[in-house]
């Protein structure tokens, strides 16, 4: 119960900062803030960073993010030998690629067109890389924390994550193709809709476990 209401807690608590960074937007006075957060980020932008952030970049990509989401899933499933945490995995992940496009296209902003590291067309907010990522890497750090037994690798491995997912969101802004509100929105966004899958597997598996108990009485 008190898991339930941390995480209804932190939905309301994204929303309502996805929807402030929204109408900061929308009002253009996330514009000041948006230009100096890229300023520091691509302050020492060079060819060797350049390289590097390109490919950190493509582990938010839409082909990489298939890729590693049809092993994780076809990994839980060999090895658990249940639907339930694959069926997570699908619906968390095709569900928050399905959301960020909808998202994109409702709100219709254009993305930086200066200095662009990479030629990308399409609109900006939220960013796509960033709440897939979030998504998705987040997903599988979670079943990693309540399968795995020891605490420091359980530690480790989502600590190693959210750096990875946080970098995803640097790279977008670096190479020029997102201003970092779109990045703290896909964030947001992202946080929302996992949350909501994790929230929605753990009544799953709740409701599972009495099935299977009033089966066994």
């Amino acid at each position: 119960m008190i898991r339930k209401f941390r995480g209804i807690l932190l939905v309301i608590i994204l929303l309502l900062f996805f929807c402030k960074l929204f109408k900061d937007m929308a009002s253009h006075k996330i514009c000041a803030f948006d230009r100096t957060i890229t300023h520091l980020i691509r302050y020492y932008t060079n060819s060797e960073i350049t390289v590097v952030m390109k490919g950190i970049t493509l582990l938010g990509s839409a082909n990489v993010i298939f890729l590693i989401a049809i092993g994780t899933i076809s990994t839980f499933f060999i090895l658990r030998r249940q639907l339930l945490e694959p069926l997570f995995l699908t619906v968390a992940t095709t569900g928050s690629w399905l959301l960020s496009e909808l998202l994109k296209w409702s709100f219709h902003r254009p993305r930086p067109t200066v200095n662009q590291l990479l030629n990308i067309t399409g609109y900006s907010f939220p960013s796509a890389h960033s709440m897939v990522s979030l998504v998705l890497y987040g997903a599988i750090a979670y079943l990693l924390w309540i399968r795995l037994p020891s605490t420091r690798l359980r530690w480790f491995l989502t600590s190693s994550f959210v750096l990875l997912i946080v970098f995803i969101g640097i790279s977008r802004i670096y190479l020029g193709v997102h201003y970092p509100s779109d990045v703290l929105a896909g964030f947001a966004a992202g946080g929302i809709w996992l949350t909501c899958c994790v929230l929605a597997l753990n009544v799953v598996s709740y409701r599972t476990r009495l099935a299977r108990k009033d089966l066994i009485n």
